[in-house]
């Protein structure tokens, strides 16, 4: 039945190819980890491109050591688990280009930045792929002088994205454009990873993340005394109880249904000096609440005088200006406690919820709860996107900010840097024999020392290297490297992809 339903799409895809297009056909096969497992990969990737129309489709199978179908990415045993399979085949789906009045984009989104990127900044929801594949939506309208735009990073989870945001721009008076963003993230919490979608994390039972069927070492015991004990036996009972307690305690203490809402408004005001150059200024607010860093024994005073709610960042003048190989941007920026810029940037779902060891418990905590980390400030931003030497192109960000910032060791905010580096390096591979891909990128972000490259939650490593090895056919590597916290200190977390692609 499985291996039919397979045929079929494949199938109906075929028939599609076979009308008045002319497709791409890319191939590949290789090795790909999920859950610290290698599993040896063969996909059909073919992208289509006619007119405004461009569609990928990403047809990917895994197999195991004895030769067994990775099921999970082909899942129909329900309308809702068949939605999700079918929505996860589509790599991007898009019509025209964001210029257009009208423009769309279904699937992978690269990049996405919000006004002037004070609370949406080169957000991605590709940075787990294949690990996770997330099928976003970025739709542009424009009509009359009004320029509409929706996001929505994950359609699988249509209730709790990582990131849900409308914005708009319109012109206010002659070259003056007003702009507004309204983003919110649902529950943080689902930026944990769960394999097999049973709404426990797979850190909750590590040996159950792909069995959506059971979450607990106690179920199976609850069901052995079930079958092989006589319910009125009150010994029986009693230890039937005492584990479903034990499992209710579990739960509880993970706090699963704490959704840790955050949200998040910017208004913004344009002024147009040309064409190519612009004048700004941007205020964001962000809703919800960070967790109180006082002992309320100890330190009654600075608990109860500690305010929790999340605070704003301020952006009163900025200078952005575009030539033929350069865009320079320049902005003056200040904010309360409470508040980061840039809140989704480009490895928010990484540090969206994270899972830390305190006490020798596993915690979770959401980038929300980290915010009181960080308290007044002030600094500035410079980014610079360069095409230069006809080889290179660089993209760059350095925020500098000065202000207050927690200290665990005196247990109290203290001055201090608190900075973002960003910075993308890609090859002009034409001019290099043999090879066709070569990029790299590091983030380290809200660092007292962010070229020191020393890691934390913050720190996001990746580079994408394609090498020809015979006609239509690249070997290609890549990599991602991010940290999670684990016994006072961070442990990196890996993800490697090896495929061979094949150029039908």
């Amino acid at each position: 039945m499985f291996k039919n339903k397979i045929s079929l799409i494949i199938i109906l895809f075929s028939h599609l190819f076979t009308q008045d297009i002319d497709p791409v056909y890319t191939g590949s096969f290789g090795s790909v980890t999920i859950n610290n497992q290698v599993y040896n990969q063969f996909s059909l990737r073919p992208e289509l491109i006619f007119g405004k129309v461009g569609l990928g489709l990403d047809l990917y199978f895994y197999f195991d050591q004895d030769g067994n179908l990775y099921d999970e990415n082909w899942n129909f045993s329900s309308s809702k688990d068949a939605y999700k399979t079918l929505v996860d085949k589509i790599y991007y789906l898009r019509w025209g280009v964001p210029a257009d009045d009208l423009y769309f984009r279904v699937g992978s989104l690269p990049s996405i930045t919000l006004g002037n990127g004070s609370l949406v900044n080169g957000y991605s929801n590709i940075m787990d792929y294949p690990r996770v594949r997330r099928t976003g939506i970025n739709f542009n309208y424009n009509f009359q002088n009004f320029k509409f735009q929706f996001v929505h990073s994950d359609l699988k989870e249509a209730r709790e994205p990582g990131l849900f945001a409308i914005g708009g721009s319109f012109e206010y008076v002659k070259n003056v454009d007003f702009s507004f963003s309204l983003v919110i993230d649902p529950n943080q919490r689902k930026g944990l990873l769960d394999s097999d979608r049973d709404g426990y994390p797979d850190f909750v039972e590590p040996d159950y993340a792909n069995d959506s069927s059971q979450w607990h070492v106690n179920e199976t015991f609850i069901d052995m005394l079930n079958e092989f004990c006589d319910s009125q036996v009150s010994d029986c009972q009693g230890m039937i109880e005492a584990a479903e307690s034990e499992m209710e305690n579990y739960s509880n203490l993970l706090d699963l249904n704490d959704k840790n809402q955050v949200a998040g408004i910017s208004l913004g005001l344009t002024y147009n000096l040309n064409s190519r150059m612009k004048l700004f200024s941007e205020f964001s607010q962000l809703s919800g609440e960070t967790l109180n860093p006082y002992n309320p024994e100890t330190e009654t005073d600075n608990y109860n005088s500690f305010d929790d709610r999340l605070g704003f960042g301020f952006i009163p003048i900025g200078f952005t200006a575009e030539w033929d190989k350069v865009t320079l941007s320049l902005d003056l920026r200040q904010n309360s406690e409470n508040y980061l810029f840039n809140y989704w940037d480009q490895n928010y779902d990484h540090t969206r919820a994270m899972v830390v060891q305190k006490d020798g418990s596993n915690v979770v905590v959401t980038k929300e709860d980290k915010l009181y980390l960080y308290g007044k400030s002030k600094g500035a931003n410079l980014s610079i996107t360069s095409n230069f030497l006809k080889i290179f192109q660089l993209e760059m960000m350095y925020q500098y900010m000065n202000g207050d910032k927690w200290d665990n060791s005196i247990n109290d905010y203290k001055s201090d840097q608190n900075s973002t580096f960003y910075t993308k390096l890609d090859i002009d591979t034409s001019i290099i024999q043999k090879v066709r891909i070569a990029e790299i990128f590091y983030q380290q972000s809200y660092s007292d020392k962010p070229f020191s490259f020393k890691p934390d939650e913050n720190t996001l490593f990746g580079y994408n290297i394609g090498v020809e090895m015979a006609d239509n056919m690249v070997l290609i590597l890549k990599g991602r490297k991010s940290y999670v916290f684990e016994n006072d200190g961070f442990r990196p977390v890996k993800t490697t992809q090896i495929e061979t692609q094949v150029i039908f």
